[in-house]
Protein backbone atom coordinates (compact mmCIF):
# COMPACT_ATOMS: atom_id res chain seq x y z
CA UNK A 1 0.00 0.00 0.00
CA UNK A 2 2.37 2.00 1.03
CA UNK A 3 4.38 1.86 -2.23
CA UNK A 4 1.19 2.62 -4.58
CA UNK A 5 0.38 5.37 -2.87
CA UNK A 6 4.07 6.57 -3.36
CA UNK A 7 3.99 6.09 -6.97
CA UNK A 8 0.30 8.13 -7.53
CA UNK A 9 2.09 10.68 -5.58
CA UNK A 10 4.75 10.59 -8.33
CA UNK A 11 1.93 10.53 -10.76
CA UNK A 12 0.39 13.20 -10.18
CA UNK A 13 3.18 15.10 -9.75
CA UNK A 14 4.35 14.33 -13.00
CA UNK A 15 0.77 15.10 -14.62
CA UNK A 16 1.20 18.54 -12.88
CA UNK A 17 4.20 19.46 -14.58
CA UNK A 18 3.16 18.17 -17.87
CA UNK A 19 0.37 20.31 -17.82
CA UNK A 20 2.60 23.31 -16.44
CA UNK A 21 5.41 22.93 -18.66
CA UNK A 22 3.51 22.89 -21.49
CA UNK A 23 1.78 25.95 -20.65
CA UNK A 24 5.35 27.60 -20.80
CA UNK A 25 6.14 25.98 -23.35
CA UNK A 26 3.05 28.18 -25.23
CA UNK A 27 4.48 30.98 -23.80
CA UNK A 28 7.82 30.84 -25.00
CA UNK A 29 6.39 32.08 -28.85
CA UNK A 30 4.52 34.98 -27.63
CA UNK A 31 7.66 36.11 -25.75
CA UNK A 32 9.59 35.60 -28.22
CA UNK A 33 7.72 37.87 -30.62
CA UNK A 34 6.98 40.30 -28.01
CA UNK A 35 11.11 40.16 -27.57
CA UNK A 36 11.93 40.38 -31.10
CA UNK A 37 8.93 43.25 -31.45
CA UNK A 38 11.17 45.57 -29.13
CA UNK A 39 14.28 45.16 -30.24
CA UNK A 40 12.64 46.36 -33.34
CA UNK A 41 10.93 49.05 -32.58
CA UNK A 42 12.00 52.62 -33.60
CA UNK A 43 13.06 55.59 -31.37
CA UNK A 44 9.62 58.12 -31.41
CA UNK A 45 10.61 61.32 -33.14
CA UNK A 46 9.06 63.24 -30.08
CA UNK A 47 8.11 62.55 -26.53
CA UNK A 48 4.90 60.31 -26.98
CA UNK A 49 1.74 61.47 -25.74
CA UNK A 50 -0.48 58.17 -25.65
CA UNK A 51 0.78 54.66 -25.84
CA UNK A 52 2.75 53.86 -28.64
CA UNK A 53 5.46 50.99 -29.88
CA UNK A 54 8.14 53.36 -30.38
CA UNK A 55 11.07 53.71 -27.72
CA UNK A 56 11.45 56.59 -26.03
CA UNK A 57 13.71 57.60 -23.45
CA UNK A 58 12.75 60.03 -20.37
CA UNK A 59 14.92 60.93 -17.64
CA UNK A 60 13.37 60.80 -14.29
CA UNK A 61 14.35 61.06 -10.77
CA UNK A 62 14.28 58.86 -8.15
CA UNK A 63 11.85 59.89 -5.41
CA UNK A 64 12.06 56.52 -3.56
CA UNK A 65 13.05 52.61 -3.81
CA UNK A 66 12.03 49.60 -1.65
CA UNK A 67 13.26 46.41 -2.74
CA UNK A 68 10.55 44.21 -0.05
CA UNK A 69 13.49 41.64 0.80
CA UNK A 70 11.53 39.80 3.48
CA UNK A 71 8.51 40.88 2.78
CA UNK A 72 5.94 37.55 1.38
CA UNK A 73 4.33 38.57 -1.75
CA UNK A 74 5.87 41.82 -2.24
CA UNK A 75 7.95 42.73 -5.22
CA UNK A 76 10.91 45.16 -5.10
CA UNK A 77 9.31 49.03 -6.36
CA UNK A 78 10.32 52.68 -7.03
CA UNK A 79 8.95 55.75 -7.51
CA UNK A 80 10.43 57.91 -10.61
CA UNK A 81 9.28 61.41 -10.76
CA UNK A 82 9.34 63.61 -14.04
CA UNK A 83 10.55 66.71 -14.29
CA UNK A 84 7.19 67.94 -13.95
CA UNK A 85 7.00 66.41 -10.56
CA UNK A 86 4.68 63.62 -11.80
CA UNK A 87 5.41 60.26 -10.20
CA UNK A 88 5.70 56.98 -11.65
CA UNK A 89 5.47 53.87 -9.79
CA UNK A 90 7.95 50.52 -11.47
CA UNK A 91 8.11 47.12 -10.28
CA UNK A 92 10.84 44.95 -10.63
CA UNK A 93 11.28 41.42 -10.87
CA UNK A 94 14.60 41.23 -8.55
CA UNK A 95 16.33 43.65 -6.39
CA UNK A 96 19.80 43.95 -8.67
CA UNK A 97 21.17 45.49 -10.88
CA UNK A 98 19.75 49.02 -10.52
CA UNK A 99 17.33 48.96 -8.04
CA UNK A 100 19.74 48.04 -4.91
CA UNK A 101 21.39 51.16 -6.06
CA UNK A 102 19.03 53.86 -6.40
CA UNK A 103 18.85 56.40 -3.16
CA UNK A 104 16.62 59.25 -3.54
CA UNK A 105 17.65 62.38 -5.30
CA UNK A 106 19.60 59.83 -8.01
CA UNK A 107 19.09 60.73 -12.05
CA UNK A 108 18.23 58.01 -14.06
CA UNK A 109 16.85 57.27 -17.26
CA UNK A 110 13.29 55.22 -18.04
CA UNK A 111 12.57 53.48 -21.58
CA UNK A 112 9.21 53.98 -22.49
CA UNK A 113 7.27 51.25 -24.36
CA UNK A 114 3.66 51.07 -24.99
CA UNK A 115 2.73 52.57 -22.28
CA UNK A 116 5.35 52.04 -19.70
CA UNK A 117 8.55 51.51 -18.19
CA UNK A 118 10.10 48.81 -19.91
CA UNK A 119 13.91 49.33 -18.68
CA UNK A 120 15.42 52.08 -16.14
CA UNK A 121 19.36 53.08 -16.66
CA UNK A 122 21.34 54.43 -13.98
CA UNK A 123 24.00 57.09 -14.37
CA UNK A 124 26.61 54.19 -14.26
CA UNK A 125 25.25 52.80 -17.30
CA UNK A 126 23.94 50.03 -15.63
CA UNK A 127 20.58 48.40 -16.94
CA UNK A 128 17.73 46.54 -15.38
CA UNK A 129 14.15 45.39 -16.98
CA UNK A 130 11.44 46.12 -15.07
CA UNK A 131 8.25 43.47 -14.87
CA UNK A 132 7.26 45.50 -18.13
CA UNK A 133 10.07 44.79 -19.75
CA UNK A 134 10.09 42.11 -22.71
CA UNK A 135 13.53 40.75 -22.70
CA UNK A 136 14.59 38.24 -21.06
CA UNK A 137 11.17 36.63 -20.21
CA UNK A 138 11.55 33.74 -23.34
CA UNK A 139 14.84 32.50 -21.58
CA UNK A 140 12.75 32.16 -18.48
CA UNK A 141 9.93 30.58 -20.06
CA UNK A 142 12.56 28.04 -21.94
CA UNK A 143 14.04 26.89 -19.29
CA UNK A 144 10.73 26.44 -17.24
CA UNK A 145 9.24 24.20 -20.06
CA UNK A 146 12.45 22.21 -19.63
CA UNK A 147 12.73 21.42 -16.90
CA UNK A 148 8.99 20.82 -16.82
CA UNK A 149 8.74 18.98 -19.70
CA UNK A 150 11.55 16.76 -19.00
CA UNK A 151 10.30 15.87 -15.66
CA UNK A 152 7.05 16.03 -16.35
CA UNK A 153 7.45 13.40 -18.92
CA UNK A 154 9.91 10.88 -18.17
CA UNK A 155 8.24 10.86 -14.43
CA UNK A 156 5.02 9.90 -16.08
CA UNK A 157 6.51 7.34 -17.93
CA UNK A 158 8.14 5.40 -14.73
CA UNK A 159 4.86 6.09 -12.98
CA UNK A 160 3.04 4.60 -15.30
CA UNK A 161 5.45 1.58 -15.79
CA UNK A 162 5.28 1.09 -12.40
CA UNK A 163 1.66 0.40 -11.73
CA UNK A 164 1.54 -1.73 -14.92
CA UNK A 165 4.64 -3.89 -13.54
CA UNK A 166 3.25 -3.52 -10.08
CA UNK A 167 3.90 -7.65 -8.89
CA UNK A 168 7.17 -7.57 -10.67
CA UNK A 169 10.00 -6.27 -7.88
CA UNK A 170 13.10 -5.81 -11.05
CA UNK A 171 10.16 -3.51 -13.15
CA UNK A 172 9.57 -1.56 -9.91
CA UNK A 173 13.35 -0.78 -9.25
CA UNK A 174 13.63 0.00 -13.01
CA UNK A 175 10.47 2.72 -12.83
CA UNK A 176 12.63 4.38 -9.94
CA UNK A 177 15.38 4.79 -11.39
CA UNK A 178 13.60 6.43 -14.30
CA UNK A 179 11.09 8.77 -12.04
CA UNK A 180 14.31 10.07 -10.44
CA UNK A 181 16.72 10.53 -13.54
CA UNK A 182 13.53 12.68 -14.29
CA UNK A 183 13.91 14.55 -11.58
CA UNK A 184 17.58 14.96 -12.72
CA UNK A 185 16.40 16.45 -15.72
CA UNK A 186 14.46 19.03 -14.82
CA UNK A 187 17.19 20.37 -12.26
CA UNK A 188 19.22 20.55 -14.83
CA UNK A 189 17.27 22.45 -16.95
CA UNK A 190 16.98 24.79 -13.72
CA UNK A 191 20.98 24.89 -13.38
CA UNK A 192 21.24 25.64 -17.45
CA UNK A 193 18.73 28.66 -17.12
CA UNK A 194 20.80 30.13 -14.05
CA UNK A 195 24.14 29.90 -16.08
CA UNK A 196 22.66 31.23 -18.99
CA UNK A 197 20.78 34.08 -16.80
CA UNK A 198 23.72 35.26 -14.89
CA UNK A 199 26.29 35.50 -17.40
CA UNK A 200 23.61 37.31 -19.81
CA UNK A 201 24.29 34.64 -22.39
CA UNK A 202 22.27 34.21 -25.24
CA UNK A 203 19.03 31.85 -25.70
CA UNK A 204 20.68 29.26 -27.36
CA UNK A 205 23.25 28.62 -24.27
CA UNK A 206 20.15 26.97 -22.35
CA UNK A 207 19.91 24.52 -24.86
CA UNK A 208 23.90 23.90 -25.24
CA UNK A 209 24.51 23.67 -21.39
CA UNK A 210 21.06 21.39 -21.02
CA UNK A 211 21.46 19.35 -24.36
CA UNK A 212 25.09 17.39 -23.02
CA UNK A 213 23.63 16.92 -19.21
CA UNK A 214 20.20 15.21 -20.94
CA UNK A 215 22.41 13.03 -23.02
CA UNK A 216 24.48 12.42 -19.64
CA UNK A 217 21.29 11.55 -17.64
CA UNK A 218 19.84 9.45 -20.35
CA UNK A 219 22.53 7.46 -21.17
CA UNK A 220 22.64 6.73 -17.13
CA UNK A 221 19.06 6.37 -16.80
CA UNK A 222 19.28 3.29 -19.55
CA UNK A 223 22.13 2.19 -18.26
CA UNK A 224 20.58 1.79 -14.90
CA UNK A 225 17.18 0.17 -16.10
CA UNK A 226 19.25 -2.53 -17.84
CA UNK A 227 20.85 -3.63 -14.97
CA UNK A 228 17.75 -3.41 -12.49
CA UNK A 229 16.20 -5.41 -15.15
CA UNK A 230 19.01 -8.10 -15.14
CA UNK A 231 19.33 -8.01 -11.31
CA UNK A 232 17.87 -10.90 -9.17
CA UNK A 233 14.64 -8.95 -7.43
CA UNK A 234 16.94 -9.21 -4.19
CA UNK A 235 18.44 -6.05 -4.65
CA UNK A 236 20.80 -6.52 -7.00
CA UNK A 237 21.49 -3.86 -9.66
CA UNK A 238 24.11 -1.50 -11.24
CA UNK A 239 27.25 -1.63 -8.29
CA UNK A 240 26.54 -5.29 -7.54
CA UNK A 241 26.32 -8.59 -9.38
CA UNK A 242 23.86 -11.09 -8.90
CA UNK A 243 25.59 -14.06 -6.16
CA UNK A 244 27.21 -16.68 -8.05
CA UNK A 245 25.30 -20.25 -8.29
CA UNK A 246 26.55 -22.82 -5.63
CA UNK A 247 30.08 -24.55 -6.71
CA UNK A 248 31.43 -27.42 -5.87
CA UNK A 249 35.06 -26.81 -4.88
CA UNK A 250 37.68 -28.51 -6.04
CA UNK A 251 39.13 -28.87 -3.03
CA UNK A 252 36.66 -31.85 -2.68
CA UNK A 253 38.73 -33.42 -5.87
CA UNK A 254 42.16 -32.66 -4.78
CA UNK A 255 44.43 -31.10 -2.43
CA UNK A 256 43.78 -27.72 -4.50
CA UNK A 257 45.35 -24.54 -1.98
CA UNK A 258 44.65 -26.05 1.06
CA UNK A 259 43.24 -23.08 3.70
CA UNK A 260 42.94 -21.22 0.46
CA UNK A 261 38.97 -21.76 -0.44
CA UNK A 262 40.00 -23.65 -2.86
CA UNK A 263 38.15 -22.84 -6.67
CA UNK A 264 36.49 -21.46 -8.13
CA UNK A 265 37.44 -18.21 -7.25
CA UNK A 266 36.39 -14.64 -8.86
CA UNK A 267 37.79 -11.05 -8.53
CA UNK A 268 36.23 -8.01 -9.57
CA UNK A 269 36.79 -4.50 -8.74
CA UNK A 270 34.64 -3.25 -5.21
CA UNK A 271 31.82 -1.39 -4.88
CA UNK A 272 33.69 1.43 -3.96
CA UNK A 273 36.37 1.96 -6.54
CA UNK A 274 33.06 1.09 -9.21
CA UNK A 275 31.03 4.00 -8.34
CA UNK A 276 33.79 6.51 -7.86
CA UNK A 277 34.90 5.58 -11.02
CA UNK A 278 31.81 5.80 -12.76
CA UNK A 279 30.89 9.00 -10.76
CA UNK A 280 34.12 10.75 -12.48
CA UNK A 281 33.48 9.01 -16.00
CA UNK A 282 29.70 10.68 -15.11
CA UNK A 283 31.39 13.77 -14.46
CA UNK A 284 33.81 14.43 -17.11
CA UNK A 285 31.79 13.04 -20.02
CA UNK A 286 29.07 15.91 -19.08
CA UNK A 287 31.81 18.38 -18.86
CA UNK A 288 33.56 17.09 -22.45
CA UNK A 289 30.42 17.59 -24.35
CA UNK A 290 29.64 20.82 -22.28
CA UNK A 291 32.57 21.95 -23.87
CA UNK A 292 32.03 20.57 -27.09
CA UNK A 293 28.70 22.21 -27.13
CA UNK A 294 29.56 25.89 -26.15
CA UNK A 295 32.30 26.40 -28.61
CA UNK A 296 31.76 27.88 -32.23
CA UNK A 297 34.69 25.72 -33.68
CA UNK A 298 33.13 22.19 -34.02
CA UNK A 299 30.21 22.16 -37.23
CA UNK A 300 26.89 21.01 -36.02
CA UNK A 301 27.44 17.27 -37.63
CA UNK A 302 30.31 16.89 -35.25
CA UNK A 303 28.77 18.73 -32.30
CA UNK A 304 25.47 15.91 -32.57
CA UNK A 305 27.81 12.82 -33.36
CA UNK A 306 30.11 13.20 -31.06
CA UNK A 307 27.26 13.59 -28.20
CA UNK A 308 25.47 10.21 -29.82
CA UNK A 309 28.85 8.74 -29.72
CA UNK A 310 29.78 9.80 -25.70
CA UNK A 311 26.32 8.52 -25.09
CA UNK A 312 26.49 4.99 -26.29
CA UNK A 313 29.95 4.53 -25.06
CA UNK A 314 29.05 5.90 -21.68
CA UNK A 315 25.87 3.56 -21.38
CA UNK A 316 28.42 0.52 -22.28
CA UNK A 317 30.79 1.53 -19.63
CA UNK A 318 28.41 1.63 -17.12
CA UNK A 319 26.64 -1.63 -17.97
CA UNK A 320 30.27 -3.63 -18.00
CA UNK A 321 32.43 -1.87 -15.87
CA UNK A 322 30.12 -3.76 -13.09
CA UNK A 323 30.55 -6.99 -15.27
CA UNK A 324 34.32 -6.72 -15.36
CA UNK A 325 35.77 -9.63 -13.66
CA UNK A 326 38.91 -12.56 -13.46
CA UNK A 327 37.15 -15.88 -12.94
CA UNK A 328 38.66 -18.95 -11.95
CA UNK A 329 38.05 -22.68 -11.94
CA UNK A 330 39.10 -26.10 -12.84
CA UNK A 331 38.70 -25.39 -16.56
CA UNK A 332 40.75 -22.46 -16.67
CA UNK A 333 41.21 -18.86 -16.25
CA UNK A 334 38.48 -16.28 -17.32
CA UNK A 335 39.48 -12.38 -17.88
CA UNK A 336 36.03 -10.67 -18.61
CA UNK A 337 36.48 -7.04 -20.16
CA UNK A 338 34.47 -4.60 -21.14
CA UNK A 339 33.60 -5.69 -24.37
CA UNK A 340 34.89 -9.26 -24.71
CA UNK A 341 36.21 -12.02 -22.62
CA UNK A 342 39.49 -14.13 -22.87
CA UNK A 343 39.90 -17.51 -22.17
CA UNK A 344 43.19 -19.58 -20.90
CA UNK A 345 43.20 -23.04 -19.98
CA UNK A 346 45.83 -24.15 -17.57
CA UNK A 347 47.45 -25.80 -19.22
CA UNK A 348 48.29 -22.62 -21.48
CA UNK A 349 49.29 -20.87 -18.07
CA UNK A 350 53.11 -20.83 -17.23
CA UNK A 351 53.09 -18.83 -14.18
CA UNK A 352 51.29 -15.93 -12.69
CA UNK A 353 52.86 -13.34 -11.00
CA UNK A 354 52.57 -10.31 -9.30
CA UNK A 355 54.13 -6.89 -10.81
CA UNK A 356 54.23 -3.43 -9.74
CA UNK A 357 51.95 -0.64 -11.52
CA UNK A 358 54.16 1.64 -13.44
CA UNK A 359 53.14 5.62 -12.35
CA UNK A 360 50.47 4.26 -9.98
CA UNK A 361 50.05 6.51 -6.78
CA UNK A 362 47.86 4.04 -5.48
CA UNK A 363 44.93 6.88 -5.26
CA UNK A 364 42.50 5.80 -7.32
CA UNK A 365 44.67 3.11 -9.04
CA UNK A 366 46.11 -0.26 -7.54
CA UNK A 367 49.91 -0.44 -7.09
CA UNK A 368 50.67 -3.96 -7.37
CA UNK A 369 48.74 -5.72 -10.25
CA UNK A 370 48.61 -9.85 -11.66
CA UNK A 371 49.44 -11.42 -14.76
CA UNK A 372 49.01 -14.81 -16.10
CA UNK A 373 52.38 -15.80 -18.08
CA UNK A 374 51.58 -17.98 -20.76
CA UNK A 375 53.22 -20.76 -22.58
CA UNK A 376 53.86 -18.85 -25.83
CA UNK A 377 55.59 -15.83 -24.39
CA UNK A 378 52.11 -13.46 -24.21
CA UNK A 379 51.25 -12.54 -20.47
CA UNK A 380 47.29 -11.79 -19.65
CA UNK A 381 46.63 -9.03 -16.89
CA UNK A 382 44.30 -10.81 -14.39
CA UNK A 383 41.66 -7.95 -13.84
CA UNK A 384 41.38 -6.61 -10.64
CA UNK A 385 43.05 -9.13 -8.77
CA UNK A 386 45.52 -6.08 -7.48
CA UNK A 387 46.15 -4.98 -3.91
CA UNK A 388 43.27 -1.76 -3.72
CA UNK A 389 41.02 -4.92 -3.00
CA UNK A 390 43.09 -8.60 -2.08
CA UNK A 391 45.80 -9.79 -0.51
CA UNK A 392 47.78 -10.63 -3.88
CA UNK A 393 50.20 -12.64 -2.57
CA UNK A 394 48.11 -14.53 -0.74
CA UNK A 395 45.90 -15.01 -3.74
CA UNK A 396 48.80 -15.89 -6.25
CA UNK A 397 49.80 -18.57 -3.87
CA UNK A 398 46.60 -20.09 -4.43
CA UNK A 399 46.23 -20.25 -8.06
CA UNK A 400 49.80 -21.48 -8.42
CA UNK A 401 48.56 -24.21 -6.69
CA UNK A 402 45.82 -24.76 -8.15
CA UNK A 403 47.78 -24.37 -11.99
CA UNK A 404 50.29 -27.29 -10.13
CA UNK A 405 47.55 -29.41 -9.63
CA UNK A 406 45.37 -28.92 -12.90
CA UNK A 407 47.90 -28.83 -15.46
CA UNK A 408 48.03 -31.03 -17.67
CA UNK A 409 44.95 -33.22 -15.95
CA UNK A 410 41.63 -34.02 -17.07
CA UNK A 411 39.72 -30.29 -16.93
CA UNK A 412 36.04 -31.61 -18.11
CA UNK A 413 34.65 -28.18 -16.88
CA UNK A 414 32.31 -28.88 -13.08
CA UNK A 415 28.37 -28.54 -14.56
CA UNK A 416 27.71 -26.30 -11.35
CA UNK A 417 31.15 -24.18 -11.71
CA UNK A 418 30.82 -23.60 -15.37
Amino acid sequence: MERASRVAVWLAIALVGLFAGVSSAIEVSGALEREREYRASPVCASVPLRASACVWEQAFTVRESATNEGADGKEPTATLLLPSGKPWNVAFPSTGPVLSRMRPGDPVVGVVWHGGIVEVRDAGGLRQQTTLGPAGWPADRLGGALALLSFGLVALVGSVWAIIKRHDRRHQRAAAMVRWHGAALGVAAIAALWAQSGNNWPLWAIWAIWGPLALVLLATMVACVIAALRGSGEGYGLFTEPPVPPARSVARESSVAPGGGGLPREYRMSRGRRSTFLAILVAKTAVLLFTVWTEDIPPFWFQLGFSVLMAATLIVLIVRVPRSATLVDNTGIRVRGITHTRRVAWEDVQDIRAEPLRGSDGDLTPRVVAYAYLTDGRRRLLNHLDDKGYHVDREIAALRAARAELRGTDTTPDASAA
